[in-house]
């Protein structure tokens, strides 16, 4: 046997595992919703304990809420289960008729347990994700009300939150939006007025609303944050994104955060492919792969995670968030597919074994979700919720579906 044909066997081999386990962790998680965060009297908890118990009076927030339903919708689309679409209109029905605001238009940041508004604040973030569900249900079942809200969403952000001077969205806002300074994303207003991480689900959110709404001026917008992504928020140097800018896109920060930058690296792969024409796919292939090689030198050898943050002298924080090794393994295999290059491949296995053996909560035979921290013992504090405002199926559900249908793809 010849080495090639040796290492294409291997290959499918890998891609076999990582199919089975995907699908298995996929099932897993979204039972893991069904069963323990569903609220009958409607929409889903805003907290679950370690001990699988909801915390029925939790506040709930509308980032958990909007990607429950495109965690849902998307898993609708690729697997076709009733009950996922049920579960995916379920959060679209709570979301109209609770956190969308009926008078100045967009969403509330926070209701109580009885969808009551208590945080009205206005973020482009939390909306961003209103749109992304929203598209991604009429995507996958041509859901018209999910359609409109979609488009509802994006066209108060278009409205009120673009900066027409400079390009870009303004971070936060008040229930009449006007404009505020401080940020969740931002931890100090003298940092700047613009986020990557809002950016980032802009994006995704923009681009999944351009499949399914063929809009001229919105497909424009998409060319634009294309634009942003590769030029004003990418530090060429260093090829790490910039976490924080000022309105006319100045960088006050060197600091590297591995999670947002891997995720950045696929997300703008896929909106290029989304936005069409070569010349821009061939020009932002490479910028996605060099990411992901600066992304690589967060990995911990010993255990094969990815660290959370670092700069230019070195790590700054190395907890072991759950989201980040999600959007690491999407990353990584998003650089293998780009290069055919098995490093990268390895690289993909190596934290989903991490996820495997740190990650992956399989306590007493029965799954208990993703530990929000793998680097920390599960009795934590830091482990205390299976679920709350920012933790949900999110970016492990989307990574096991990125898996199977780019693996689908390649077995074809």
């Amino acid at each position: 046997m010849k080495c090639n044909e040796r290492h294409t066997m291997e290959t499918k081999e890998t891609l076999q595992s990582l199919d089975e386990w995907s699908r298995q962790e996929l099932k897993d998680i979204l039972d893991f919703y069904i069963n323990y965060d569903y609220d009958p009297k409607g929409g889903f908890y805003g907290a679950v304990l370690r001990t699988l118990e909801p915390v029925r009076e939790a506040d709930r927030s509308i980032v958990l809420n909007a990607r429950l339903m495109w965690t849902f919708a998307s898993a609708y689309r690729l697997l076709k289960d009733p009950r996922y679409l049920e579960m995916a209109n379920h959060a679209k029905d709570y979301i109209k008729e609770h956190f969308v605001d009926k008078e100045y238009g967009g969403a509330y940041w926070v209701v109580d347990a009885h969808g009551n508004p208590v945080d009205e604040s206005k973020y482009p973030y939390g909306i961003a994700f209103i749109i992304y569900g929203g598209a991604e249900l009429a995507r996958a079942s041509g859901s018209k009300d999910g359609l409109k809200l979609a488009r509802d969403m994006y066209e108060a952000l278009e409205k009120h939150a673009l900066d027409s001077k400079h390009g870009g969205y303004f971070e936060t806002f008040t229930r009449d939006w006007k404009r505020r300074d401080d940020s969740f994303n931002i931890p100090d207003p003298s940092l700047g007025s613009k986020a990557l991480n809002t950016h980032l689900h802009m994006i995704e959110s923009y681009t999944t609303l351009m499949l399914v709404d063929d809009d001229p001026k919105l497909r424009k917008t998409v060319g634009e944050l294309i634009d942003i992504m590769t030029n004003k928020l990418l530090d060429q140097e260093y090829f790490h994104y910039k976490p924080y800018m000022t309105d006319d896109w100045k960088s006050t920060d060197t600091l590297f955060s591995f999670g947002h930058d891997i995720e950045g690296a696929w997300l703008l792969t896929e909106a290029a492919e989304a936005y069409g024409g070569k010349e821009l796919v061939e020009k932002c292939k490479p910028v996605s792969v060099r990411i992901a090689d600066a992304c690589a030198d967060g990995i911990n050898p010993d255990t094969g995670g990815l660290y959370a943050e670092a700069n230019e002298h070195g790590l700054v924080d190395r907890q072991m968030s759950w989201w980040v090794q999600s959007e690491a393994v999407i990353g990584f295999f998003n650089a293998f597919q780009l290069t055919n290059d098995p490093k990268y491949l390895a690289l993909t296995m190596n934290v989903v074994d991490y996820i495997r053996n740190y990650v992956s909560d399989h306590s007493d035979g029965k799954f208990r979700e993703w530990l929000s921290r793998g680097d920390l013992d599960a009795q934590d504090g830091d482990n205390e919720f299976r679920v709350n405002a920012w933790k949900g199926p999110y970016h492990n559900g989307r990574m096991c579906m990125e898996l199977i249908e780019r693996i689908a793809k390649m077995q074809a």
